[in-house]
This record gives C-alpha cells, structure tokens and sequence, in this order.
C-alpha cells in the first residue's frame, strides 16, 4: 500500500458516516419530509373520504390503489426537491425554472400514472396490469388533462413554500450565526480593553512606590510595596470575572486610596456613600479605577492643600449613578476623553469603550465641574440584564 492510499484509507476512516436518510434529504430534511408527506397525506385523507358520500364498489382495492398514488406523487415531489436543492443557489431565475418545465412534465407523468392505476378494477394486491402496455387509445385524455393541472398546481405549491420556508430557515440561521458572531467580537473587545486596563494600573501603582523610594521613605515603600502585590493580586486575578457587585468594586478602591494614604497622610481624605438599594448591583469589574486613579493624581498635582474625594453610589429612577468626585477642575470637556494635557487619554477612553462594549447606547459616562469648584466624574449603568444589547 502506498503512502497517499494509506492516507486516503487513514481519512475514509475518520470520516463520518452518512445516515440514509440523510443521503435522501441532504438540505432542510425537517422541512423537506414533512411538507412533502404532509400535504400528499392530507390529500390521500380527501380522497379517500369520498367512501362517506360516494358508494364505491372493490373500496379496499381501491384503498391501495390509492397508496400507491400517493407513493408515486411523494417520489415525483422529492424528484422535485432534489432540483431544487441542485438549483439553490443559482438564483431565482432557476428555481422558477424548475417550478414550470420540470414541474410540468411531474405533473402529467403522475396524470398517465394516475390513468393506469385507476382505469381498472383490479383485485386486492393484484398488480400484474401495471407490468402490461398501456392503451393509450383508451385513455380519457380530458380527465387526464384536468388531472395534470390538479398535481402540477399542488406541486408548484408545494415548491413555491418549501423554497419560501427555506430561505427563512437560512435567514435565521444566519441571523443566528451573526448574533453570535458579534456576541464573539464584543467578548474579545471587552477582553482586550480588560487587559490594556491592568498596565494602565500598574503603571500608576508604580510611580506611588517609586516616589517613596525617591523620598527615602523606605519602611513606607516596603509596606506600600507589600500592599500593592495584595491588591493586585485581589484586582489581577479575583477581577479577572467581567462583572462584579458595586460593594465589592468600591471596597477594592478603598483599598487603594488606604494605599495612597501613605504617601500623603495629612492631605489626602476621602468618603464614601453607598446608597443601601445599590448593594448587589452588578457593574464591570475596575470601571470606576481610572477614576480613582485621576482624582488621587490630579487633585494633588499643583496644590500643597488638603484633597477630599467623594465616592457616591446612588439609585436614580432604574439606573445606577456612580460618582467620583474630588477637589479641582477638568480642564478639558471637550469629549476626546483624554484625562488631562499631561496625561495619555487612556483610563477615561477605556471607560468609555468599555461601556459601549458591553451595554451599547444604554450606558453613559460624564465629565463635569460642579458650583464647589470640585471635578466629578459620573458612570450611569442601566440593569445587567440590558448587557450587549443596542438601542
């Protein structure tokens, strides 16, 4: 055996096998069966029923007769299928096609079919004169005209629905393959905005404990060095989960304002107010940290006076406003998200991107100057329940 038939043999083995049934309906088997043995059914039952109003002599003969009819109609309608499924995708000037010449020609060999059944009284199960000539100078050509028109109509019919129906099917499917598709693209930006998140914060933890080495402070730096790695290691890794309860968001930046605490004991003093109904909200994990970060940063930048922040949970009608509030004023709202001429423009613009990622139009993000001369910085979520979905 050479190599490329052992490989040939190799994946002939892996392959999976195909059902017999699926060999006859490779395309919207459901569908396909169904319609096709429903209606052909449903016109056998009509037929048949005229025993209640019409007296009819050799019934059961007539019964099978009638069987096998229908058998024949059902084979000539999936003939039809089967055109059809070789014309798909061909547009729609070739199924019409298929639905009036090929149709057509269905249609009457099922009225001479229907002529040599049914133009003799055979006894139960005897089918021998279906092997014999037909005499087609015998045949009623008028009712075998007017039969022809009957099966071409419910033939065309059928078609004309299954190939409606199908192509809904694909719709949907594709609809479905798309939603997916972008539900896929949203998790993956959501994921990427997650990770360009963590260098932003480690960034700024950093120049904190740089600065006490820079200072000499070096039992400060020591412990601001240790309570780093428990933060991060809390942030990093336990708020690796996209969504997290707000108490538990807001306990994680308090423990980073206790870490910047120590490097300005006396100046820096903070509050936080959490409304009792918002506990248990879900909101994303680290959305509110770029803004913790900035207020520590910029409101002790350019001052020697004591800074307060202001961290506000509240519930507003149904929605949750977080607000971050400190000594200063933004110097720039002109909406390009950057955080201040010093800075990268990297926090507030994922803040932004985050909340588009995750709740489209239905999350807002504001920056703005109050009347006491203090900066805030307001997130406004919606229920969790509105996550990627888009007005």
């Amino acid at each position: 055996m050479t190599a490329e038939s052992a490989l040939r043999s190799a994946n002939d083995a892996e392959a999976p096998a195909v059902s017999l049934i699926d060999r006859i309906f490779p395309v919207n088997r459901d569908l396909a069966a169904k319609s096709m043995f429903g209606i052909w059914g449903a016109y056998f039952l009509f037929v048949s029923s005229r025993f209640l109003y019409v007296t009819q002599t050799n019934a059961d003969a007539l019964f099978v007769q009638r069987i096998l009819m229908t058998s024949i109609c059902i084979f000539f309608t999936w003939m039809l299928y089967r055109m059809l499924v070789v014309v798909r995708g061909s547009g729609m000037g070739a199924a019409i096609f298929v639905l009036f010449l090929p149709t057509m020609i269905f249609a009457n060999l099922i009225a001479i079919l229907d002529q040599i059944v049914f133009d003799h009284d055979a006894a139960l199960f005897d089918f021998t004169y279906l092997f014999a000539l037909p005499d087609f100078a015998s045949f009623d050509w008028a009712y075998a005209l007017d039969e022809a028109f009957t099966r071409y109509f419910i033939l065309a019919s059928w078609g004309a629905l299954y190939l409606a129906f199908a192509h809904s099917q694909d719709v949907q499917r594709m609809t479905a393959q798309s939603r997916q598709m972008e539900l896929v693209n949203r998790e993956s930006e959501l994921r990427a905005l997650r990770y360009q998140l963590n260098p932003h914060f480690v960034f700024n933890a950093l120049n904190s404990v740089s600065s006490l080495i820079i200072d000499r402070e070096n039992e400060q730096a020591e412990k601001l060095v240790d309570d780093l790695a428990d933060y991060m290691r809390a942030v990093l890794t336990g708020g690796a989960q996209d969504m997290i309860a707000v108490e538990e968001e807001i306990a994680q930046q308090v423990r980073y304002l206790e870490i910047e605490r120590m490097r300005f004991p006396e100046r820096l003093h903070y509050i936080v107010d959490i409304e009792p109904g918002a506990i248990g909200w879900s909101i994303p994990a680290l959305i509110i940290q770029p803004l913790i970060e900035n207020a520590v940063k910029y409101g002790m930048s350019g001052t020697d006076q004591p800074v307060k922040i202001i961290i506000s949970v509240k519930i507003e009608e149904d929605r949750l406003r977080i607000s971050v509030t400190n000594d200063g004023r933004v110097k720039n709202l002109s909406g390009d998200s950057r955080d201040q001429a010093s800075g990268t423009g990297t926090g507030l613009t994922n803040i932004q991107d985050r909340l588009r990622v995750l709740y489209g139009q239905n999350a807002s993000f504001l920056l703005a100057n109050n009347k006491d001369g203090m900066a805030t910085a307001t997130i406004v979520l919606p229920d969790s329940s509105l996550i990627f979905q888009d007005i």
